[in-house]
């Protein structure tokens, strides 16, 4: 029965690359064709050029993971709010798995959705000129020796948190995690300070966005092998950071996710109950 289990898994995977790699390959190549016929926009206004490719980009990966793959599902319980195109936000995720980027895809491909990531995924193929053609930004990573972990490259950062600023002022959400990596226990981790100061230095709303049972559909422990599930998203209330400190804004965003994550029907009290934030 195990190894009845485990082919299963296997064949379940291979179906998953065969649809994802090739329409990924597919939308790299026609987001790259809409940018060599539309470079001179693109140099004159990037984030109005971009706006097609982000859309382009975030129906693709919507349409592999879920659309077309049987073994994925989801539900969502609350939506964006009525005013998403016209009011941009910083959409904060809660991480549980590498599903998740494939769940922020179906709230990207209804707005203009600018995510950060980290560049090591300029190592794929094409994926460089694909990401910054649609608009996404990259954080550099190196390696600290004295901790032995890598660590945001200070420069790129700040470049970031520039280009994330015109972006909002063109449109563009921008979609984060704000524990900064996948969570192990499935609990909601502490916050990262961040985008946090961006949204009070620049006055700019948050939305808690909670993601609940994405580990089904891809198990931290396994890197190359998915497995089957319906996973959840439930979109909050904005939240002002008018005349809040950064702690404060993080206290009140880490509390909305953390009370979407109880209103999933995957939610399970006795191991990912935050005492805290009760």
């Amino acid at each position: 029965m195990r190894a009845l289990t485990a082919v299963i898994r296997v064949l379940r995977s291979v179906q998953f690359y065969l649809l994802t790699v090739p329409i990924y390959l597919i939308t790299s190549f026609l987001i790259h064709l809409y940018g060599l016929l539309l470079l001179p926009l693109y140099i004159w206004d990037k984030q109005t050029a971009s706006k097609f490719c982000n859309q382009m980009f975030f129906h693709s990966f919507a349409l592999s993971a879920f659309t077309l793959n049987y073994a994925w599902n989801y539900i969502i319980i609350n939506d964006l709010p009525k005013d998403h195109k016209k009011k941009p936000r910083i959409l904060m995720f809660n991480h549980l798995s590498s599903a998740d980027p494939f769940l922020v895809s179906l709230i990207g491909r209804k707005t203009p959705l600018l995510c950060t990531y980290k560049d090591a995924l300029h190592k794929l193929p094409t994926a460089k000129t694909t990401l910054w053609l649609s608009n996404h930004q990259p954080i550099k990573f190196i390696y600290d020796k004295v901790n032995d972990k890598k660590i945001p490259f200070k420069d790129s950062v700040k470049k970031v948190m520039k280009d994330c600023k015109i972006g909002v002022d063109n449109g563009f959400s921008i979609a984060v995690y704000p524990e900064g990596k996948r969570s192990r226990d499935g609990v909601l981790q502490e916050f990262k300070d961040g985008f946090f100061r961006f949204a009070v230095e620049h006055d700019i709303e948050i939305l808690p966005c909670t993601i609940s049972n994405s580990n089904s559909l891809w198990p931290l422990e396994d890197t190359y092998l998915i497995g089957q599930g319906c996973a959840y998203i439930n979109v909050g209330k904005p939240i002002s950071p008018t005349g809040k400190t950064v702690e404060e804004l993080k206290h009140i965003t880490r509390k909305a996710i953390y009370e979407g994550l109880k209103q999933c029907p995957s939610f399970n009290p006795e191991k990912e109950t935050v005492p805290e934030l009760e």
